[in-house]
């Protein structure tokens, strides 16, 4: 069941990252239209979640599994979030 958990997870945090890009290309949209910051933004928060609630479920599920889960999650959690915003900083 963890694995589900996980899975979808990353499926979530994979889907985000889709969805920015499309955004920052104008996928849908006119080209001369700006992407629209705010959809940004909760792309990015959704990335966030989607990393961090599955590592907090590990956690929980594995007492024993140390801090580095933390620092792992940490670490793509804040990569996700530079490569969205820094998606929409280049276009």
């Amino acid at each position: 069941m963890r694995r589900v958990k996980v899975g979808l997870g990353a499926l979530a945090a994979i889907g985000c990252l889709l969805a920015a890009l499309f955004e920052v290309q104008g996928f849908g949209r006119p080209r001369d239209a700006e992407p629209r910051t705010g959809y940004l933004i909760e792309l990015a928060v959704g990335f966030v979640a989607s990393v961090a609630i599955p590592a907090l479920l590990a956690r929980w599920l594995l007492p024993r599994g140390g801090p580095a889960l933390f620092v792992i999650a940490a670490v793509i959690a804040v990569g996700g979030v530079l490569l969205i915003l820094g998606m929409s900083l280049r276009a």
